[in-house]
């Protein structure tokens, strides 16, 4: 991720890396590219907000980029981000990543998540104006996942557009999503951040309902048979089904 980052044609500002707890040699090696370690602050479960907050109470750019540790984006990406930002009616910017696993599962997951018609930013590779992120306080730091819901729902009612960008290269290399086991771990994970989200949004996120028509969920399963054959498309169905529980 890093290499990818510092080899951008548009050079950063900064590079700043929130270690959330870990092990290995993450705080080692990030240092060693020239990036700005910081340690997560203490607490207990997985609230990804904290550290993203952190990071950015940390930086000093006017432009937040915010990058997951397995994405990884083409050569343009910031230059792109830059670009975007010179309207100054665009509060916060995303890329749709692509599979960088190659396994089955994680090709048709990612082949799925291209396919949805996006309302919100996902925060894995996210782009926001640092006086827009402070008016709304940044990331909701209660919320297990879907944070970048809240966060692009709070940014829309300011009044400023969101882009969806699906044709930037950001590749995503999950371990994850290489198993079925992994990817409804991952679904359970945001079912129980879609319960606390219809408590506080019952206008957006409803019990046995999806935001999405049967025809968007039933075209992308006949073009995965067409452009895939049968077993990609029973993969991208086996994982809709899966996708489908947080509703219930």
């Amino acid at each position: 991720c890093l290499m990818h980052v510092l080899n951008q044609s548009y050079k950063p500002c900064e590079i700043i890396v929130v270690d959330g707890g870990s092990t290995d040699r993450t705080r080692k090696i990030a240092t060693a590219y020239g990036a700005k370690v910081l340690v997560e602050p203490p607490h207990k479960g997985n609230y990804p907000g904290i550290g993203r907050n952190y990071g950015a109470k940390n930086s000093l750019g006017k432009i937040l980029s915010f990058l997951d540790s397995d994405c990884y984006p083409e050569r343009n990406w910031l230059m792109k981000v830059n670009k975007i930002f010179n309207n100054k009616n665009v509060g916060v910017y995303g890329v749709i990543v692509r599979d960088g696993n190659s396994s089955d599962l994680s090709k048709a997951y990612h082949y799925l998540i291209r396919e949805i018609n996006y309302d919100f930013v996902p925060s894995r590779c996210m782009s926001i104006r640092r006086s827009v992120f402070e008016k709304i306080n940044g990331f909701d730091e209660t919320l297990t996942a879907g944070e970048d819901n809240d966060l692009s729902y709070k940014v829309r009612n300011l009044g400023y557009k969101i882009i969806i960008d699906k044709d930037t290269l950001v590749f995503h290399d999950d371990d994850h999503l290489n198993s079925l086991k992994g990817i409804w771990r991952q679904q359970k994970w945001y079912f129980e951040a879609e319960k606390e989200l219809r408590k506080r949004m019952p206008y957006r996120f409803k019990r046995f309902r999806t935001s999405a028509s049967m025809k968007e969920h039933l075209l992308p399963l006949i073009k995965a048979f067409w452009i895939g054959g049968l077993s990609f498309a029973l993969n991208c169905l086996t994982i809709k089904l899966i996708s489908l529980r947080k509703h219930l």
